[in-house]
C-alpha cells in the first residue's frame, strides 16, 4: 500500500525503458525454449512478483469499496510505459518489473490533500473501512495460501501429515549385504517387536547408549508369507552429514489423501497452523537468542551452537530455494509459494510502519483514544519518523546481510 513510486523522478526515456523491456522478455522467451528447468525457476519468481500485484490490488479494492479515492495503480516503478485513466485512477504499467503499487489519497496527515478530496481520503474514514483496507494486503497472501493448500491437499496428498511404515522402501550398505529388501516389513529389532518407525530407530541407536561400527542388529522380517531374521551389520554412514552408524534401511512413506470436502476444511486449518508456526519463526529471529545466533552466522561460525536455517533470505535465496523445488516437483514449488505467502501475510502484520499492520495499529489507536479523551484523536506521522526511519534501517539490513549469506552459504532447502 505504497503512497507513491520511489522511483517516479528517475528520468529515463520511455521508448529506451520499452525498448529494453522488449528485449528482456524476448531472450526470456528464448530461454525458456533451450533451459525449461531454469524457465521454472522464471516462473516461479514471476508468480511471486503476480503475488505483490494480488496484495496491491488487494488495498486497491478495498480503498475502493470503503469509498476512498485512489488515483494510482500501477504494475512496476520507473518511467511510464503504458497508462490509461478511467474515472479517477490512472492504470498502468512502468519499466522496473520490481512490485507495484496502488496510491490511495490522505494515508497520512503530511500529505496534501485537496479540499473537495478530504472527505475520501484515508485519514478521514472510520476505523473499520481503515483497517480493512489496511489488513486487505496481508488478506490475499492468506487466501492466495489457503488455495494453493487445497491444491496439495486434494491433488497431492497431505504431506504434512505423512508418516514412515514399517514396509522398506530402499536397503544399503550392511542392510542390502545382509539381503534385506525393498518389501521387506519389520517384525521385530533385536528380539523387541515394532509397531512403528521411531521404534526401529530407537532400537539400532539406543538412546544413551550409541551404537558402533561392527555391531550386529538382527532384523526379523516379513516377505510374503514367511518370517526371516537377517543380522546386520552397522557401518559408518555414507552421508558424510550424518555422523552416526546405520543399518541401511529406509521407510515407505504413506501419504493421506483427502477428499474435496476435508481439503477444503483443512486447507485453512493447516494454513493457521503454518501461521502461528511462522509468528513463533519471527519472535524467535528477533528475540535476544536470535540476534545473537544471526550474528553469529554473519561471522561464519559454524558450530553447533549456530543454527543456520534461522536467519532470512533474500531474493538471491529465493531464486536458489525456488531452483531447488523446481527440480524436487511441482508439490515443493507449491509449498514454496504457501510457505512465502504466510510469512509474508503475517510480516506484513507487524504493527510497525511502514508495514500494513502499523496502518492497523495507529488506526485502532486513534479509536480507543478517541473514545478515552472524548475528541477526535488523530496521529501524528511525523512523530512516527524516527521509528520507521529505523525499521526501513533494520530492513536494509536485513536485506544485504541475508544477499551477502544466499552468496557465501545458501540456506538448505526446507521443502
Amino acid at each position: 500500500m505504497r503512497a507513491s513510486d520511489p522511483f517516479e523522478d528517475v528520468d529515463v526515456d520511455p521508448r529506451r525503458a520499452l525498448t529494453l523491456t522488449g528485449a528482456v522478455l524476448v531472450a526470456l522467451v528464448i530461454g525458456a525454449v533451450l533451459f525449461p528447468t531454469q524457465a521454472a525457476v522464471v516462473a516461479v519468481i514471476v508468480a511471486l512478483f503476480v503475488m505483490i500485484m494480488l496484495h496491491e490490488l488487494g488495498h486497491f479494492l478495498a480503498a475502493k469499496r470503503s469509498g476512498m479515492k485512489v488515483t494510482q495503480f500501477f504494475v512496476g516503478f520507473g518511467p511510464r510505459l503504458w497508462s490509461i485513466t478511467r474515472g479517477e485512477t490512472e492504470y498502468g504499467i512502468k519499466a522496473v518489473p520490481l512490485g507495484g503499487y496502488c496510491r490511495i489519497i490522505g494515508m497520512t496527515n503530511l500529505e496534501e490533500v485537496a479540499p473537495e478530496d478530504e472527505p475520501r481520503a484515508y485519514r478521514n474514514k472510520r476505523t473499520g473501512p481503515k483497517v480493512f483496507v489496511a489488513a486487505a494486503g496481508p488478506a490475499v497472501h492468506f487466501v492466495l495460501a489457503i488455495i494453493l493448500m487445497f491444491a496439495v491437499l486434494f491433488f497431492a496428498g497431505d504431506f504434512r501429515s505423512q508418516r514412515a511404515v514399517l514396509t522398506l522402501a530402499d536397503t544399503t550398505q550392511g542392510a542390502a549385504t545382509a539381503g534385506l529388501r525393498p518389501g521387506d516389513t519389520i517384525v521385530a529389532v533385536n528380539g523387541t517387536t515394532v509397531t512403528s518407525w521411531p521404534q526401529v530407530q530407537q532400537l539400532i541407536n539406543p538412546p544413551g547408549h550409541p551404537a558402533h561400527v561392527g555391531d550386529v542388529v538382527r532384523f526379523l522380517v516379513r516377505r510374503g508369507g514367511a518370517q526371516l531374521e537377517v543380522p546386520v551389520k552397522l557401518q559408518e554412514s555414507a552421508d558424510p552429514n550424518l555422523k552416526r552408524v546405520v543399518a541401511g534401511v529406509a521407510p515407505r512413506t504413506v501419504v493421506d489423501h483427502p477428499g474435496i470436502v476435508t481439503s477444503v476444511v483443512q486447507a485453512p486449518l493447516q494454513v493457521a497452523d503454518i501461521g502461528w508456526q511462522s509468528v513463533k519463526a519471527i519472535g524467535s529471529m528477533f528475540s535476544p537468542a536470535g540476534i545473537s545466533n544471526y550474528f553469529r552466522i554473519l561471522s561464519g561460525d559454524t558450530s553447533s551452537h549456530t543454527d543456520q536455517s534461522k536467519r532470512f533470505v533474500s531474493p538471491a535465496g529465493v531464486g536458489a530455494l525456488a531452483n531447488d523445488a523446481v527440480k524436487a516437483g511441482w508439490v515443493s514449488v507449491v509449498g514454496l509459494l504457501i510457505a512465502i505467502n504466510i510469512f509474508v501475510g503475517m510480516f506484513n502484520l507487524l504493527p510497525l510502519l511502514p508495514f500494513d499492520g502499523g496502518h492497523i495499529g495507529i488506526a485502532l489507536y486513534e479509536r480507543v483514544a478517541s473514545r478515552v479523551r472524548r475528541r477526535r484523536v488523530q496521529v501524528d506521522a511525523a512523530k512516527l519518523l524516527p521509528i520507521t526511519v529505523a525499521v526501513v534501517a533494520v530492513l536494509g539490513f536485513i536485506f544485504l546481510s541475508s544477499l551477502f549469506l544466499d552468496i557465501t552459504n545458501p540456506v538448505a532447502n526446507p521443502f
